[in-house]
Formats: structure tokens, sequence, C-alpha cells
């Protein structure tokens, strides 16, 4: 069994209850290899200021949780789903949305030592016109403009950008899909639940390959800042355990 699969199948269980209680489901399917609606167009993240803003999602005044699962088992993707649970940006009459966002990838040769191309993959594919992503890791806090909103910027589309992007820059993932939750603080807190514990497990393996690769020197590819990654305590771990490796060969040397 893959890793992620037990959280993969709370997930589809998490939905099945969502459905239960009545919350408003959309699912659309677009194809992957369409680039979708809205294809990555910007280096980085554009900046929105407030008075241009016509939805804000997740950050302080809401909740936010964002992670990705991978598994091998590509039977466990709907490769191109996009599935909404709650109001789309629209539908938001401005103000605050609470936001969950959930990427699911598969494919045979995903392992642990892409896991972090994984993730910075995915915010990179967040980079379109009109919506800033302020804050990326486990609590995700982004904007939507109004000039976005006016031109047709919707979850649907987000997502299908998402998917595409990941299709085009890593040819490990043959599916890919993406789960939407604006439909209550609550909703998004019991997300966060499960957030919580597959970014624990991705911590968890990124120190087993870091121990297995480490040669004296460690160097992060990612590109988000220290302060948002959500590795940053593995990282400050690696580097404290580096110290100490250092001071110990030198007075090895000494001796």
């Amino acid at each position: 069994m893959n890793p992620f699969d037990p959280y993969l199948q709370r997930i589809r269980d998490y939905n099945k209850d969502l459905e239960k209680k009545g919350r408003r489901v959309r699912v659309w399917f677009d194809d992957p290899l369409s680039g979708g609606e809205v294809t990555p167009s910007q280096a980085t993240s554009p900046l929105i200021l407030k008075e241009n803003t016509a939805v804000e999602l997740g950050g302080p005044q809401t909740a936010g949780s964002t992670f990705i699962i991978w598994t091998k088992d590509v039977s466990l993707i709907s490769d191109g789903q996009i599935m909404l649970v709650g109001p789309d940006f629209g539908e938001a009459n401005g103000g605050t949305l609470p936001f969950g966002q959930v990427t699911l990838v598969g494919g045979p040769a995903i392992s642990k030592e892409i896991q972090s191309r994984l993730e910075r993959e995915q915010y990179a594919a967040e980079r379109l016109p009109g919506y800033m992503v302020r804050s990326t890791g486990g609590r995700i806090w982004s904007r939507v403009s109004f000039q976005a909103l006016d031109d047709g910027l919707s979850l649907r589309s987000l997502g299908a950008s998402i998917i595409a992007h990941l299709h085009d820059k890593l040819p490990a993932v043959t599916a890919a899909e993406i789960i939407f939750i604006t439909s209550s603080i609550d909703d998004v807190q019991n997300l966060e639940r499960i957030g919580a514990q597959v970014r624990k497990l991705s911590h968890d393996l990124r120190r087993e390959r870091l121990r297995e690769t480490a040669d004296g020197q460690y160097i992060c590819e990612n590109e988000i800042s220290c302060e948002a990654c959500t590795d940053n305590d593995v990282c400050s771990d690696i580097r404290e355990i580096l110290v100490i490796r250092k001071k110990v060969n030198q007075s090895t040397s000494m001796s």
C-alpha cells in the first residue's frame, strides 16, 4: 500500500459525509491535456490590494486548509475531475469564504523522491492573473481581483489550470484531480484535521529521504519562503543535525 492511500480513502469518506449533510456539490471533468480554461502566465503570484479584492479565501478571518496526496495507484484518481463543495467565486457576494483545497495525483512513477517537486509545482500552478496566494503551506490565504472575476475566473478554471500544470511539468503524474471546499468554516476545519496528518506524514517521509541522501550538505529546492513552507521545521532539524555532525567531525580530526 502507498503511504498516503489511507488518507485518500479518508478524503473520499469526508466527501460522502458532506453530501449526506446536504451540501451543494458540483463536479466537472476538464480535459487535462487541453490546458483547462486558464493557464499560468506569471512568474510570481500577483499583488492584489484589499480595495481590488472581489473575494478573499481563507486567511485570518476564517478557516483555510491545503495539502496534496499522491498514490502510485492511478485507479484511485479521477483524472481531470474538479469538485466544488459550496459557493464559487461569483456566488460569494464579496467578502470572505472559508477555503479548502486538496490536490490528488497518481502515477506509477510517483515516489517520495519527487514529493517536494509535487508541492512546489502545485504552488506554481496557482500563479494566475488576478489570483493571489498570500500564503502557502497548510493554511491557504488567497484573493481574487474584481478584474479576474469579471474575466470569468472560477474555481473550475483554477482547478483546471492546476491539473493541466501538474500534467505538463511532471511526467510522473498520469492522473490528477482537485477538490475545493467553501461551504462552511466547520467543513474546512474538519478537512484540516485530515490535512494536518497528511502534512505530518509528508514531513516524516522527507526526513527519511534526507537521512538516506544527506552527505554533509542540505540544499532546499523549494521556491516558496521559509515562513510559508510546511517543511520549515524539517529544515531546521536538519540544519541542527548538520551543525552537530560538523562539530563532531572537526573534533575527531583534531584528536
